[in-house]
Formats: C-alpha cells, structure tokens, sequence
C-alpha cells in the first residue's frame, strides 16, 4: 500500500516561535489570509484586529463569503481526537422530525450508543425520565462519565426500550463491509464508509481485503453522513477501486497563483486487493462532501456512466485545506481547489444525483439493510441498469 507525500493535514509551525503566548492571533492569522488563502486577493489588507476577539470570528469576518463555507480554526486536542478516531459523548447523531419527535440518524460504529443497542430510527421520548429536548440531548452527552437513561420507541418491533448509555471518551470505527443479494441473485459488496480519517487506511486494506475474497464485480459505497477528511485517505481508498491505472492521474490540489509551487497530484497504484469493477454505486445526501466527492469526481473521467450517484445532491465542497498552527490553535483555511483528471471542479452546489435515482433517507431501515430505500434503489440499478 502507498503512503502519498500528499501532505493535505500537514501541521505546519509558523510565527510566534511555535508558541503564541507571546503574540497575539490576529496578524498571524491574517498573514494566512494575505498569503496561503486561496481566495488572498479578495482579502482586505487594512483590518482593525480589535474587531476580533477569536480566531473564528475573525475567519468570518473576513473570509470570501460568497463561496467559502469551510474555513475554521480548532484546538489542537480536537484536531488530534478527529484524525485519529476519537471523540467524547454518547456516539449518536440525531434531529427532530416534522413531528418533533427526537430521531437517532445514526450510531458511530464501536461508539457507546452502538455497544448499548440504540438504533438508527429509534425515537427518544425521555431522557433520566424527562421529555428530551436537542439542549438536554447536548448537555447529557457533554456530562463525560455519566449514565443517562434513554426511554425510547423502536417502530421496527413496535416497542418500548429502556436504554442506559454512559457518555465517555472513546475511540469509533469509521467502515463496515457486508455482501447483499439483488433479486437477480447478484452479489454485491456494500460498504458503509463515515468518515476519511487518517487513521481509516487499516480498515479500508481489510475492507477490499473482503471484497476481493468475495469476488466483488459491483460495490455500494454509503457515504450519506461522511463529511470528508484526508486527501491521503482519499487517495489509498481511490486506489481499491480501479485496477492497472498506475502513474495516472486521480486528482490535482491547484493553489492559487503566488503558491503554484505546492500544487500536488495524486495518482493511482494497484495495489494487491485493488478490484477490477463494472458498476459503483455511491449512496449520497448533503452531508457528503469534501473528499467523499474527490473519490467520486476522480472516478468519473475513467469510469464515466459505471460511476452511479443514488439518494440526493452532495454537498459541493471541491476544496481542500493545510492545517497552519500558531501553537494554541490549528487554522484550516481553503488552500486549493481539487480537480479531476481533465480538470473539472466547479461542484459548489453540489454533484447531481444520476437521473431518476432521487431517494430520500430512510430511518425506517438500518443501514446495510436491502430494503433501505437508497440500497434498495441501488440493487435495483444494478439489475437493470437505470433507477
């Protein structure tokens, strides 16, 4: 397996000594934006820095509106805890509903929701024996160490659950694989895939692993909550998907003009559990973005139409970041656009679903489950090569 000198979450040192505790973050910050940003010519370059009081608002304010959506600053424990797959809390994701019902969309794999049995699509109707709301859904989940109990009603069953789950420091996978069955009798690979953390290329090696053991032709990749993350994780997982492409082209990282010396490519390389496929499906919402969108966009040039996008517009993010630090806090300002082999880009609103393959997300059915609306759409293309 090839580890890329792609360094997209390269922590670079810069100002300050390595320590800002003898300056401040403004004109360090600034200086990125002045510089590094990719979007620096519409930067102004006379700020009164007493506007400014933290890094972020600071990044609000003057970052270019119109297209930039992502530019942040974080500590460096957070940075840490998200690169290397760890996190704090219960482990579930939730919203309400039109009925303003508290719904659970999903439970981080390995995460102590998970281990305790909450489900996607349970309903919450109390928490310590009092009616849940999103700030009381918070705050338990802050309250590291502590048992809550969750009254909860699953439709599946058509029953109610009591559920204890201590909110705690752990560490979450981020993939699981299965093989399903279309109605033709067609084996497929499924994958569920959440996240592209740095630290996913050991599960990814044993996902294709499986799928190579299993003789996998046609793959489902689900990545309707993944939100991004390494270009590098991009890149290995890119390289599980197509076959003898070695030396061409997945993607280009283009920064702006004064910083067309960092500008990168990332190429292919068979590696021994890479798969020779005829169709990947893709299982998309608008929390997919970021490098989820990369692997799909790179795809495209090489694989065209056996390149299927199943549930609903993406999110349009075709730009990545290098983490700057000053020593308190990490800066991730767009750096570079990320296009594809021929050069296309311009996803800002998102890459489209293919025609008549619109699905909503359905809570009704667990992820990986065949009759899940999307996988079941997905099955259904496979067997007859349209939705």
């Amino acid at each position: 397996m090839k580890y890329l000198l792609l360094i997209t979450i390269s922590i670079l040192y810069l100002g300050c000594g390595g320590s800002s505790s003898n300056c401040t973050f403004q004109p360090f910050l600034h200086n990125l934006l002045l510089s590094e940003y990719f979007w620096a010519d519409k930067i102004d370059k006379s700020v009164n820095y007493k506007k400014y009081t933290t890094p972020q608002s600071m990044i609000d304010g003057l970052k270019y509106t119109p297209i930039d959506r992502w530019s942040m600053a974080i500590t460096k424990e957070e940075n840490s805890n998200f690169m290397n797959q760890k996190s704090g809390g219960f482990g579930f994701a939730y919203k309400k509903d039109t009925n303003g019902d508290i719904v659970v969309i999903y439970t981080r794999l390995d995460s102590p929701a998970f281990k305790a049995g909450l489900k996607r699509g349970d309903i919450i109707e109390a928490i310590d024996n009092q009616e849940p709301t999103l700030e009381q859904m918070k705050i338990a989940s802050s309250d590291i160490n502590k048992s809550s109990l969750f009254r909860v009603y699953r439709a599946s069953s058509d029953e109610y659950l009591e559920i204890g789950i201590v909110s705690q420091e752990y560490t979450f996978s981020v993939t699981k694989v299965s093989t399903v069955s279309s109605e033709k009798n067609k084996t497929i690979g499924y994958m569920r895939f959440d996240s592209f953390t740095a630290t996913a290329t050991e599960e990814i090696d044993k996902a294709f692993d499986y799928f190579k053991e299993q003789h996998i032709k046609k793959l489902v990749i689900d990545m309707r909550y993944n939100g991004g993350g390494s270009v590098v994780t991009a890149s290995i997982l890119l390289d599980k998907l197509i076959r003898d492409r070695d030396e061409e082209i997945q993607f280009k990282m283009v920064w702006n003009d004064n910083y067309k010396y960092k500008n990168q490519v990332g190429r292919f390389e068979t590696d021994e559990n890479s798969l020779a496929l005829d169709t990947i499906i893709f299982l998309t919402s608008k929390n997919s973005a970021s490098a989820s969108e990369l692997v799909i966009n790179s795809l495209k040039p090489y694989l065209g139409d056996r390149v299927v996008i199943i549930g609903s517009k993406t999110h349009g993010k075709p730009v990545g970041m290098e983490g700057r630090t000053d020593g308190t806090y990490i800066y991730y300002l767009v750096n570079f656009v990320i296009q594809n082999r021929d050069g296309f880009y311009d996803y800002f609103d998102g890459l489209e679903v293919t025609d008549g393959c619109e699905v909503e997300d359905d809570l009704t059915h667990q992820l990986g489950d065949r009759e899940e609306k999307m996988l079941k759409k997905a099955l259904f293309y496979i067997d007859n090569n349209h939705c």
